[in-house]
C-alpha cells in the first residue's frame, strides 16, 4: 500500500509556495513561483496549475498517493473560495476547491495563511503542547493569529487576530498622518523596503542602492539582511525601529489575551531570526504587565517560512483523509 501525501499550498502576496507533504509532514518536494497580482488571475491560474501537476508527477515518482490539497491564503475564505484578499485583489472570488477538483481530480481544504501557519506550530512545532498562543508573522504584510484554549480563534468573519491593523502613533509627522498609525503600513515589507529605498537614494545606504537600485520589487528581507551585512547602518536601525514599533503594537494584544507563548514567524524571521526575536521581544516587554510578562515565552517558528503550506497539508490530513 502506498503512503499517502498531500499537497499544501501557501499563496502569499509575493510567491506561492506548493510542497509535497508525506504523513510525517515531512516536505518531500517543492516548488514556488511568483504570485504575481499585477499579472491577473488566469496567468496565475496556468502558473499554479503547471506548478502543482508537476508535484503530482514527483508524487507518482515517489510512490506517493496524494488524497487531496490544502491552501493557505493571505486573505479571508469561505466554502473553498477567496472572499476578500487585499493584496491579492485578481484572486477574490476565486473558488480554489472548483479549480482543483477540475484541474487536479483532487479535493481541497481552504484556510487564512496566518491561521494555519499558527496551526502547524500548536500541532507540530514551537508552540506544541500549549494551549493559549498568539503568533505573529512577519511577510509581505504583518500577520496574526490565536490560539485560545487550544482552538484557533477565527472570529465573527473568520479573521481573528489581524495584528497588522492595530492602529498605533509611535511615529509622529507625515509619516503618521499617510499611514494612519496603521501597523502593517510600517512594518509590511513594502513599508520597511520603501523606508530603505529613501535612505539609498539619499546615499545612506549605498550597499543596498547597488544591489536593487530604486527599483522596490527588488528590495526582499534577503536584500536588507544583505545591506546590513554589508555596512549600511541607516538599514539597520530603520529596520530595528519597525520591529520596536511591532513591539510596542503587539504589547497590547499581549496584555489583553495573557498567552503562554508568542510565536514569531515569516520571510524576515527566515533571513534575520536573532535580530527579529530580539528587539519585538525587548520591546514588548518592557511594556507588559509584570505578570503578563511572566508567563510568556517568545520563540521562533520552528517551520519559519513554510509553517503556512505545513499548516495547508495538516488541514488537507485532517479534513480530507
Amino acid at each position: 500500500m502506498r503512503e499517502r501525501a498531500v499537497l499544501g499550498i501557501d499563496v502569499g502576496g509575493t510567491k506561492t509556495l506548493c510542497a509535497l507533504v508525506d504523513e510525517r509532514h515531512r516536505i518531500v518536494a517543492a516548488k514556488k513561483f511568483p504570485t504575481a497580482p499585477e499579472d491577473g488571475r488566469k496567468k496565475f491560474v496556468a502558473r499554479f496549475i503547471r506548478t502543482t501537476d508537476g508535484l503530482l508527477k514527483e508524487a507518482r515518482h515517489e510512490k506517493l498517493k496524494v488524497i487531496g490539497v490544502g491552501v493557505a491564503v493571505a486573505g479571508q475564505v469561505c466554502d473553498g473560495e477567496v472572499k476578500v484578499a487585499p493584496n491579492l485583489l485578481p484572486l477574490e472570488s476565486l473558488n480554489f476547491r472548483r479549480l482543483i477538483r477540475q484541474q487536479l481530480k483532487l479535493d481541497a481544504c481552504l484556510g487564512n495563511d496566518v491561521q494555519l501557519a499558527l496551526q502547524a506550530e500548536h500541532q507540530l512545532g514551537a508552540a506544541r503542547g500549549y494551549r493559549h498562543v498568539l503568533g505573529v508573522f512577519f511577510g509581505t504584510g504583518i500577520g496574526g493569529a490565536a490560539i485560545i484554549h487550544g482552538q484557533v480563534y477565527r472570529g465573527a468573519s473568520g479573521l481573528g487576530g489581524q495584528v497588522g491593523a492595530i492602529v498605533t502613533h509611535a511615529i509622529g509627522g507625515a509619516e503618521a498622518l499617510d499611514s494612519h498609525g496603521i501597523l502593517d503600513r510600517m512594518t509590511s515589507k513594502a513599508a520597511i523596503g520603501g523606508s530603505a529605498l529613501a535612505l539609498a537614494a539619499k546615499q545612506a545606504a549605498p550597499h543596498l542602492f547597488e544591489e536593487v537600485g530604486t527599483d522596490l520589487a527588488k528590495v526582499s528581507w534577503g536584500a536588507l539582511k544583505r545591506s546590513i551585512r554589508k555596512g549600511d547602518k541607516a538599514v539597520e536601525e530603520l529596520l530595528r525601529a519597525r520591529l520596536r514599533l511591532a513591539g510596542v503594537a503587539l504589547s497590547n494584544v499581549v496584555n489583553f489575551l495573557n498567552p503562554e507563548m508568542l510565536v514569531l514567524g515569516g520571510g524576515l524571521v527566515e533571513e534575520m531570526p536573532q535580530l527579529v526575536r530580539a528587539e519585538v521581544e525587548q520591546s514588548l516587554r518592557s511594556h507588559l504587565v509584570p505578570e503578563v510578562s511572566k508567563a510568556l515565552k517568545v520563540k521562533l517558528a520552528h517551520f519559519r517560512n513554510k509553517a503556512a503550506a505545513i499548516g495547508a497539508a495538516h488541514c488537507a490530513f485532517e479534513h480530507l483523509g
